[in-house]
C-alpha cells in the first residue's frame, strides 16, 4: 500500500427543505491518515462528520425559526 492510499475519507450530504419551494444542500467530509482497515478510524470520522452536519442543521433551523 502506498502512502497515498494510507488514509480514510468519509463524506455525507443532506438536502434540507426550507419551505416555499426552496432547499439547501449541506455536505461535510473529513480525512484522516491511517490504515483503511482500522474500523476505529472509520467510526471516528463518521461520528465527527455526522455531529458537524447536525450542528449546522441546528444552526440553520435556529436561523429559520427567528
Amino acid at each position: 500500500m502506498s502512502n497515498e492510499d494510507n488514509h480514510v475519507w468519509v463524506s455525507i450530504g443532506i438536502t434540507k427543505n426550507l419551505g416555499n419551494y426552496e432547499s439547501m444542500r449541506l455536505d461535510a467530509g473529513a480525512k484522516l491518515s491511517g490504515n483503511p482497515s482500522d474500523e476505529s478510524l472509520w467510526t471516528q470520522l463518521w461520528e465527527t462528520v455526522d455531529s458537524q452536519l447536525e450542528a449546522k442543521l441546528a444552526e440553520i433551523d435556529k436561523g429559520n425559526a427567528g
